[in-house]
């Protein structure tokens, strides 16, 4: 999709929102309405200009799909924007929202107005379909494009059933890059000689999420317990095998509001053991630990983890669910399980999985004073200011909520020596591939 489709903006660096399809962007003093200047020169692949008219539509579908897609709009009231002639749109927001363009940032894709069937797409991005098959996608450069000419005459898109065969594929030469990797497979990459490891710091992790509104992590004794029974450096250096830091329970590592000097818990088996004693368990607790193998590393995260609270007296039975109904039907119901964590904006995260009315609360963290805190910040024009109330908020959450943030791993990618331009913002920087090149 970002090879095929025009976004408004992409993230950059640090946070930073950079142009794409819209040249410039600019706020009212409420920050309740955003204008975005949309370049002259892009066409779809059909011809025809990109309009106005067409990234409203293409907002409407986001918003009708938001269920499905994460609420990746966050706060565009799309009822209530419009397009301000052929070349600039003007969203509305249900409330005020200083960070919008990087909510925005790299999921707004354009497609023509009136669009309702995608098997020969009609985008205006760096490329366009040639074919498609059960193993992926064939994609040619698209001459049309508004942007610098890709380098490449074309690029394939595969999918893996498993992450062993995606890390085979490219040690063999079968492909020129595999993105996102397991640890052991970028490992056993490096002791190659000649493929490159790309390595994109606090882009993922693996948190332990307890339910606040669920016993026994209802009462913050537990959950205070289980904090102190874990051993983060070996959870890091054992599951992401060094590639990644320590986390101190913020939730949001890669965000610039990550309160970075936030000292993590240290294990403490006996203060863990008393707070478990206060709490009415002092013959121990048993505990169900729910993991799936959606992603690399999950399930043996779960078991070492389970493994270290048994020093505290915590008994946790590792309980592995298919990946095809963990996320509906175990995620965010289970008073304990693993969840999956990546480089998103931390006001993005919040509004997905912290707010007292997000959709997919992932600890049941009801909290208005919070809600008011993010309103607030959400609210402030300077980027600093703001700032600094979102790292505050991302202390409390750490101090009194469910999610023991033990690590953050980087996102690994592996690549041929010749493999040139990857991508490297935070996010979904990742997919914009226009500027990779081949050295021969």
């Amino acid at each position: 999709m970002g090879a095929l489709y025009d976004v408004l903006v992409v993230p950059g660096e640090n946070g930073a929102v950079l142009p794409r399809l819209a040249t410039s962007w600019s706020s009212s003093d409420t920050a309740t309405r955003w204008r975005f200047e949309l370049r002259t020169d892009a066409v779809f692949t059909n011809g025809r200009p990109v309009r106005a008219a067409d990234v409203l539509y293409s907002l409407r579908r986001i918003a009708a799909k938001s269920a499905a897609n994460g609420m990746r709009l966050g706060t565009v009231d799309v009822s209530k924007s419009t397009a301000d002639g052929e070349h600039a749109v003007v969203l509305a927001t249900s409330q005020p929202d200083a960070e919008l363009p990087r909510t925005l940032a790299g999921a707004t894709f354009v497609v023509p107005e009136g669009a309702e069937t995608f098997e020969r797409p009609v985008g205006s991005g760096p490329f366009r379909l040639s074919k498609v098959d059960s193993q992926g996608v064939a994609l040619v450069r698209n001459d049309r494009w508004w942007g610098p000419r890709p380098h490449l005459d074309g690029l394939e898109i595969r999918g893996f059933a498993d992450p062993q065969a995606l890390s085979a594929a490219v040690v063999s030469g079968a492909i020129d890059v595999a993105a996102n990797v397991s640890p052991a497979a970028a490992k056993a990459a490096e002791r190659t000689g000649r493929l490159t490891v790309g390595s994109r710091p606090a882009a993922m992790g693996y948190p332990l999420l307890m339910r606040l509104d669920k016993a026994p992590f209802d009462r913050p004794e537990v959950r205070q317990a289980v904090k102190l029974a874990v051993d983060r450096q070996k959870l890091v250096d054992t599951v992401l095998l060094g590639y990644g830091r320590v986390g101190n329970d913020a939730p949001s590592p890669a965000d610039p509001s990550y309160p970075a000097e936030l000292k993590p818990p240290i294990q403490d088996l006996p203060r863990a053991r008393a707070l478990l004693a206060a709490a009415g368990y002092p013959d121990g607790l048993p505990v169900v630990l729910n993991t799936t193998t959606a992603y690399p590393g999950m399930v043996s995260a779960a078991t070492l983890l389970a493994d270290q609270l048994s020093g505290a007296g915590i008994t946790a039975e590792v309980r592995q669910h298919p990946p095809e109904t963990y996320w509906t039907r175990v995620y965010t119901v289970e008073p304990l399980c693993l969840g999956y964590a990546t480089d998103l904006p931390f006001a993005v995260w919040m509004r997905q999985t912290a707010l007292s009315v997000s959709s997919y609360n992932e600890t049941g963290w009801k909290d208005a004073a919070s809600d008011r805190e993010f309103a607030r910040a959400m609210a402030i024009e300077n980027a600093g200011e703001r700032t600094a109330v979102l790292r505050g908020l991302q202390e409390r959450m750490a101090g009194g909520g469910g999610w023991l943030v033990w690590g953050s791993g980087a996102r690994l990618d592996v690549a041929n020596e010749a493999v040139r331009g990857l991508p490297e913002g935070s996010g979904l920087a990742r997919i914009f591939l226009d500027s990779v090149w081949l050295r021969r």
